[in-house]
């Protein structure tokens, strides 16, 4: 048994039903209880008609479409149903096989059912089939033939909401700009811009993350459906957030004035009621790292997925990709003796490992990183390429003793033929921007 068309979320571009104002805003049409009607109709032809193929289903559907009030949301709802039920092979055979054997057992076709059988005989024996399954077999790779064994059945509402999803997925798809202005959760948010490899500009006021502003693919050759099916992955993650907000600039051809629109969509976690319910998120079940939030450090934003505990320091992980490999060695650099900052590469079976770079195939593995920085944070091991153990030691007393005073611990690390940034962190402190100055603090 195969699930048929579960591929694609989006309905096809001509399925999206809008709404357009002339103020410039777009909307879309949702179904609610109050038109759940569309649902039950499309329903009522898929539990008549179990056990038929699609394209007897199909023709049903034709009808209810043309007594309807609108065509589209049928067309739509038709695709949900044969999206998600179960389909199945008129004979479990291989056609393309079996029809080659037919057609070469009956190169002049036979005029009488004796005829026939006498002709077909071989073939029968061959694959273990009655002339009737023969038959029906010959063309069972057709989707049109697949014969429905399962009809979707979740709960009317539920089959509203996620038609909605889609048709706001769809709209999206002519998506070009996307300013993203509130969300409950700005940490899983820019990691699932990073994830589907956006460009994106983050907004702070007053110390504060306020929107964010997503502006096409971080590959600019790729083509615009590709950067449209990004814009609509995203979306799906967004809505499922207890609180958000967006602008958006749709595209949007007008078939009767053969013109192209850019249209304002604007929309909260005020339509949620009309959307999926969010399933759980994915937690990890470590003590030693959790989930980090955007870090302010002399003005700009940095977005970390988690905050590791190793040893006695924190250690910020940005989960990334190969795409984004120059953008994060750039912010590690820029981080460099202010933040521990370590980017963990995430890689297909295909891909090579960076060199140099911590990389794990698929998902990551926490314990396994936590080994692998604890062994790269070892204050000894990073100190003793030029310090003996005496030395680091009388260096972290004559530092304890001029603590919390900045300048004075830096000049005296520097008289010393080391370089701060390098050696505090080394030695349990840590170093923080205020304005345009730096302070050292202890570790907790």
């Amino acid at each position: 048994m195969e699930l048929q068309g579960g591929g694609e979320r989006v309905f096809p571009s001509d399925l999206m039903i809008v709404r357009k104002l002339k103020s410039g805003l777009i909307f879309p049409v949702f179904l609610s209880d109050e038109n759940s009607d569309y649902i039950e109709k499309v329903k009522s032809v898929f539990n008549s008609n179990l056990g038929n193929n699609r394209e007897t289903i199909s023709k049903a559907l034709k009808e209810v479409e043309l007594n309807s009030g609108s065509a589209k949301t049928v067309k739509a709802l038709s695709l949900l149903f044969f999206r998600n039920s179960m389909f199945e092979p008129p004979v479990d055979v291989d056609a393309p096989a079996l029809r080659e054997d037919v057609f070469k057992a009956a190169r002049i076709p036979p005029v009488s059912e004796e005829k026939k059988h006498k002709i077909l005989k071989p073939v029968e024996a061959k694959y273990g089939l009655s002339m009737e399954e023969i038959v029906n077999g010959l063309y069972a790779d057709k989707e049109s033939e697949m014969i429905l064994r399962q009809v979707y059945s979740a709960k009317t509402i539920e089959i509203a909401r996620r038609y909605n999803l889609e048709q706001l997925e769809t709209i999206m798809m002519r998506c070009r700009i996307l300013h993203i202005t509130e969300s409950s959760d700005w940490s899983y948010t820019i990691t699932s811009i990073k994830r589907l490899g956006l460009l994106f500009n983050a907004r702070t006021e007053g110390g504060a993350l306020q929107s964010v502003d997503i502006t096409g693919p971080l590959e600019m050759f790729e083509t615009t459906e590709r950067y449209g099916s990004r814009f609509s992955q995203l979306i799906r993650k967004i809505s499922m957030l207890e609180k958000w907000e967006i602008e958006a600039d749709i595209k949007i051809k007008d078939k009767f004035e053969k013109t192209v629109k850019i249209y304002r969509l604007k929309l909260s976690d005020a339509i949620s009621y009309y959307l999926p319910e969010a399933p759980k998120k994915e937690m990890t079940n470590y003590d030693f790292v959790k989930k980090a939030e955007p870090v302010i450090i002399g003005g700009n934003v940095y977005f970390p997925d988690y905050k590791m505990k190793v040893g006695n320091r924190d250690v910020y992980i940005n989960i990334t990709g190969k795409t984004y490999f120059k953008q994060d060695n750039e912010i590690k650099k820029n981080l460099k003796g202010t933040a521990n900052w370590e980017n963990v590469y995430i890689m297909r079976q295909k891909d090579k490992k960076i060199r140099g770079e911590i990389a794990f195939y698929e998902d990551i593995d926490f314990p396994a990183l936590k080994s692998i920085l604890e062994e790269k944070y070892s204050t000894k091991k990073t100190l003793n390429k030029e310090l003996d153990d005496n030395s680091i030691d009388s260096i972290k007393r004559e530092l304890d003793k001029l603590y919390p005073e900045t300048e004075k611990m830096f000049d005296y690390v520097e008289s010393q033929g080391l370089i701060p940034e390098r050696v505090l962190p080394a030695l349990g402190y840590k170093l923080k921007w205020r304005g345009l100055d730096i302070i050292v603090t202890k570790n907790d």
